[in-house]
Parts: C-alpha cells; structure tokens; sequence
C-alpha cells in the first residue's frame, strides 16, 4: 500500500484535487476529500511532501503530509491558500512539525474568523491508524492543523500543549465548525 491508498482507506476517494505550479514543480499537490472525518465536512491534504526530508528539533529526520478539515465550504479558498503557506515554509526551512505548536495565521486568511494562530496536533478524529503510514520506504506522519482563538494561546502558555490536548481530545467535532466558540 502506498500513501495515497492509505489515505483514501481512511478519508475515502479524494473527489478533487489542486495544483500549484510552484508545489507541482516539488511534486506536491493537494487533495479534497469528502465526508471526512465525518459527514458533511471536508479534509484537504498535501500529497507529495513526504518525499521531502523535514528535521526536527533534536535533529533526527521525518517524512510528513498535513491537513485541515472543516464543515464550512466557502473555506475552501482559505483552507488552500494556507496549506500552500504551510508547506511552502516546510520546504523552504526544512523544518518538520512539532506537535503542540502554533504559528501566527496569515492575515489574509480565515479573515471573517476570530481565529489568531493556527495549532498542530496529530488528526485525532480520524482512526489511530491513520496517524502514522509505515510504507517499505518511509515512514510517514499525518500532521493535522486546527484554527485556535487567543484565549487558547494563552492557556497553551499558561498551562502548556499537553493541557491543551487533552481539551482538544474532549470535543466532539467542534474542531471542524470554523464558527466554533473557544474552548477556554
């Protein structure tokens, strides 16, 4: 099984996909998936960035592919226009995702949101399978983003990521409403 079948065994068939000239040129595209994780919301993926070498922190080496889900799908265009900044930033640095990190959100996305920053966390509401790919030559881990408000920057500061994570864990499907209230 290759990681495109990995991911449609967990998101089902992509029902779209995207380009960019910039990322095709580094084999990257994204995918659309339907109904995913749940009915009525909607999954975009890269496919591509796990044949690019991302470092760590400590300096060991990973392999990556990120993704948003949500319901709202006049998010479409934010939603893509972010990911393409994600993974641009990924290949210009070199850097793999940290779980329980957050970066500043572009201004010009998710602007009618009060959303300030964007969090990285494993994609919890999919099946524990889905977390990590172990292919015959890589292995590769789903990096899921999710919009957080200001308040939930101050309580990953005051109380940490691990802290955050377990409210995160708490949720239903929240995390996929774009027109959600903050957790804290």
């Amino acid at each position: 099984m290759n990681y495109l079948e990995h991911l449609e065994s967990h998101c089902g068939k992509f029902t779209n996909q995207f380009e960019t000239e910039d990322l095709l040129e580094q084999a990257i595209q994204f995918l659309q998936f339907d109904d995913s994780p749940e009915t009525d919301t909607f999954t975009i993926s890269t496919l591509g960035l796990h044949w690019h070498t991302l470092q760590n922190e400590d300096g060991t080496h990973t392999h990556q592919e990120l993704l948003l889900s949500f319901k709202q799908k006049r998010a479409y265009e934010d939603v893509l226009e972010l990911l393409w900044q994600l993974t641009t930033h990924a290949l210009e640095t070199n850097h793999a995702f940290k779980l329980g990190e957050y970066f500043e959100l572009p201004s010009n996305v998710f602007k009618r949101f009060k959303f300030s920053s964007i969090y990285v966390t494993s994609p919890f509401y999919f099946d524990k399978s889905f977390l990590v790919y172990e292919g015959d030559e890589q292995t590769v881990l789903s990096v899921w983003f999710i919009p957080i408000f200001p308040s939930e920057e101050r309580f990953i500061e005051e109380h940490g990521a691990e802290a955050f994570e377990e409210l995160l864990y708490e949720t239903d499907d929240e995390l996929l409403d774009l027109k959600r209230k903050p957790l804290v």
